[in-house]
């Protein structure tokens, strides 16, 4: 089946609630697929088997599946960030950004689409807000645990997360968009190597 293959449609799906998620099913593997500025409420339905209208029972707008898309992105990465059990608080930080990046590797187009990249309104969505700020929250977990008894206050851990997201977000935008394609293959460092520099320099 390719990416523009139409889902069979269930038998009363909509009753069932399966529409909703056979839409955002749909939606999330055309973004895989690098078909953002393709993707309407029209093809969406086309693509799920359904009629024109069926969408609008579950969401009024392009933009509300994208933004829901966009916070499950954020949810799996941050199931993933969970999954990471290192015992060693620092390390397990700096393994945390090697999660990160190769969630952002694994699926460029839904990472842009996390973060606005393709259209900003989107991070308007509750939805999405939420799934972004407790995703971020593991990263603020993290650092304060990294700190063992000698905690900063807020603004300091605050800062010092904010600092490996800006490295870790860099980095995944850095190889997503083809940016490092001039430098010599495997020259890239992971994430978690520059990390661990900024890690012990707190």
């Amino acid at each position: 089946m390719t990416s523009r293959t139409a889902l069979k449609k269930p038998k009363d799906a909509y009753h069932h609630g399966d529409l909703r998620n056979a839409l955002l099913t749909v939606a999330r593997r055309e973004l895989d697929a690098g078909s953002y500025e393709q993707l309407s409420l029209r093809e969406l339905a086309r693509l799920a088997g359904v009629s024109a209208n069926a969408p609008y029972r579950h969401f009024a707008s392009k933009d509300e599946i994208l933004a829901e898309v966009a916070a499950q992105g954020f949810r799996e990465l941050s199931a993933r960030m969970d999954a990471e059990r290192h015992p060693e608080p620092k390390e397990r930080l700096a393994r945390l950004c090697d999660v990160y990046t190769t969630f952002a590797s694994e699926h460029p187009a839904v990472y842009r689409t996390m973060f606005g990249a393709e259209k900003q309104a989107l991070m308007d969505f509750p939805v999405l807000q939420e799934a972004a700020s407790t995703s971020f929250g593991r990263l603020v977990a993290a650092t304060i645990a990294a700190y063992g008894s000698g905690r900063p206050d807020e603004r300091e851990t605050l800062a010092r997360a904010s600092a490996l997201w800006s490295l870790v977000h860099g980095w995944s935008r850095l190889v997503i968009d083809g940016v490092t394609c001039f430098l010599p293959e495997g020259s890239i460092a992971p994430a978690s190597v520059s990390a661990r520099a900024v890690i012990a320099a707190w």
